[in-house]
């Protein structure tokens, strides 16, 4: 049995590296459950691309990456009942530099 997934959001589309000037998508929560994939723990959502809604799976982390800032955001604001079905939300994103090892780190910020 095959399972089809709406595409997957790619990080290396979103070029910022500016924390004051990142990328900035605009979503809207389809189901407020993690669901994990052999690769990512992953959320459905909606992104508006062009004045339209496509469906579409936000990576919140990759099992092999240590960088936990995205999922550990989505799990903040899901405590505090912000993410619900039909929420929209914009993700700031822009690619930074590590405090610890100085290398580059996707850094990203929810606001709802």
């Amino acid at each position: 049995m095959s399972t089809t997934f709406a595409p997957f959001i790619k990080w290396g589309d979103y070029k910022s590296k500016d924390s004051e000037n990142p990328d900035i998508l605009e979503l809207q929560v389809a189901d407020s459950k993690t669901f994990e994939t052999a690769y990512t723990i992953n959320v459905q959502v909606y992104l508006k691309e062009n004045d339209s809604w496509t469906e579409a799976i936000l990576p919140l982390k990759f099992h092999e990456s240590n960088n936990t800032i995205l999922l550990k955001e989505w799990n903040k604001n899901a405590q505090k009942h912000l993410i619900k079905p039909n929420k929209h939300f914009k993700l700031k994103t822009w690619l930074g530099v590590s405090t610890k090892s100085n290398r580059p780190l996707r850094r990203f910020i929810l606001e709802f």
